[in-house]
């Protein structure tokens, strides 16, 4: 039984070197250009829901630095239209810094294991998506916690904005929180998403039995 599980660890970390070896010089090319995409996409929601216009998009070695106006027209007193000129800088490599490691821990856990081949592309491609989906939340709220750290400091931004629900305490902490430890703790529970979905594999592949229990 030791020797089963000393080689199965064995196993899981040939197959986490192997991938680790192949991903990294992969993602170094693509990551750019996913984190502006990541980015973009969440930012343009969060501007279309809060009726502000993106003017202008600028890249900035890793960051992306929107220029934003409104697109709802804004009078003061004197019956003036007045205009918001702001811009918000994103950065996103504290996000996504650790998706080599974690897409080579999700395929040397699932590749290690026996199963169906199609249940574990279909496993793959799931925990991918979970991935994905994390950072867009992620990156959904930090952006939302940088337009309310903008409007602090420009009171028609902070006027603009207040037509909205926006709850800061929880903005601020959730946007700290998943800055600091999402990307950290991101390789250990797609791990143990994996984990459990490769043991529900294995339980479900494994042979029923119809005959009748023993008589005493």
């Amino acid at each position: 039984m030791k020797q089963l599980l000393r080689n199965s660890i064995l196993a899981v970390f040939l197959y986490f070197l192997a991938s680790f070896a192949l991903i990294l010089p992969l993602w170094l090319q693509v990551n750019n250009a996913y984190n502006h995409a990541v980015t973009n996409l969440v930012f343009h929601s969060a501007a279309l829901k809060y009726e502000l216009d993106i003017t202008r998009t600028q890249i900035k070695d890793d960051a992306i630095v929107f220029s934003i106006q409104n697109s709802t027209p804004i009078k003061d007193f004197r019956n003036q239209v007045r205009h918001i000129n702001a811009h918000i800088t994103l950065n996103t490599a504290s996000v996504t810094f650790n998706v080599p490691m974690t897409l080579a821990l999700l395929l040397a856990l699932t590749f290690s294991f026996r199963a169906p081949r199609r249940h574990k592309v279909a496993l793959v491609a799931k925990s991918m998506l979970l991935l994905f989906l994390l950072h867009l939340v992620t990156l959904y709220i930090i952006a939302l916690s940088t337009l309310i750290q903008a409007a602090e400091s420009s009171a028609l931004m902070h006027f603009y904005l207040n037509r909205f629900y926006l709850p800061r305490e929880f903005i601020f902490n959730a946007a700290s929180l998943l800055n600091s430890y999402a990307a950290r703790f991101e390789p250990f529970l797609l791990a143990i998403f994996v984990w459990w979905s490769l043991q529900s594999i294995k339980q479900k592949s494994l042979p029923r039995t119809n005959a009748p229990l023993p008589r005493l």
